[in-house]
């Protein structure tokens, strides 16, 4: 699967409801000159993909093992400069949803770099969607709030900085939208009996979670059997990685990059 693919999704027209009613939310969030009203704008976006997303997990386990989904790859390409720390930036989004990343390095110097996404493809689809955007925000954040007096070293160690401190704040939002959607989902579904789920047998939200992290590890080995550690610069500038702090945190999907297939560069 490839970002020129179409994820399968077997109930499209409530995925296009939802993908509507996001991408209203988000034109409020941009329409609107105050940044509080803003934020409280995308944070809903976040809850409600937060919220689908357990939804998701929980329907797969209660359906017959034959009829549910199974792990799918995503590939996503990068252009340069700053290739590892944009990848950094793409597995903190996996992550936050339970999938498996790793960069697909076929040599030194070039200008793109493939990132493989390995997980279900009901949080592929938002993988996808959110890393999109985030690496294009990410981008003129950057170049907006990058120093002009600095020598081209120090100009490169803020950036990397900065990238790391940005994907750092992400990555604390979307696992904190995650955690509380399946709090939500156990209070919903269980009240008092709060972790239990009764609807797949007993087996609670995070046993369900485990269940799916677990076969998507096994997908993850089975495509990428011979994976080693590599490291990426997050450079030495603490002025960098807190302004890349804030802007993670000022970090909003605009309409008109949900769902699209937008170069993630430069």
């Amino acid at each position: 699967m490839t970002t020129s693919d179409t994820l399968h999704d077997p109930a499209g027209a409530d995925e296009d409801r939802r993908l509507s009613t996001i991408r209203g939310l988000l034109a409020k969030a941009e329409a609107t000159d105050f940044p509080d009203e803003a934020e409280a704008f995308f944070a809903k976006a976040s809850e409600l993909i937060s919220r689908w997303a357990i939804d998701e997990a929980v329907l797969w386990a209660s359906a017959d093992t034959s009829r549910r989904e199974s792990p799918d790859e995503l590939q996503l390409v990068v252009h340069s400069p700053y290739l590892a720390q944009k990848a950094v930036l793409v597995s903190t989004v996996a992550a936050a949803h339970d999938c498996r990343a790793v960069r697909l390095v076929g040599g030194s110097g070039g200008s793109t770099e493939v990132i493989s996404v390995v997980g279900f493809p009901s949080e592929l689809r938002w993988v996808e969607t959110l890393a999109t955007s985030l690496l294009v925000q990410l981008t003129s954040a950057m170049l907006a709030s990058s120093p002009s007096t600095r020598s081209a070293s120090a100009t490169a160690s803020w950036r990397r900085s900065f990238i790391a401190g940005f994907a750092d704040e992400v990555g604390r939002r979307l696992q904190r939208d995650r955690e509380q959607a399946q709090r939500d989902q156990e209070r919903r579904s269980h009240g008092d009996r709060s972790g239990v789920d009764l609807r797949d047998g007993g087996r609670s939200v995070s046993l369900v979670l485990a269940d799916r992290r677990t076969e998507v590890d096994g997908e993850f080995r089975r495509r990428h059997p011979y994976v080693r550690s590599s490291w990426a610069s997050s450079g030495s500038s603490h002025a960098g990685r807190d302004a890349g702090r804030r802007a993670g945190r000022d970090a909003a999907l605009t309409r008109d990059r949900i769902g699209g297939r937008r170069r993630l560069g430069p």
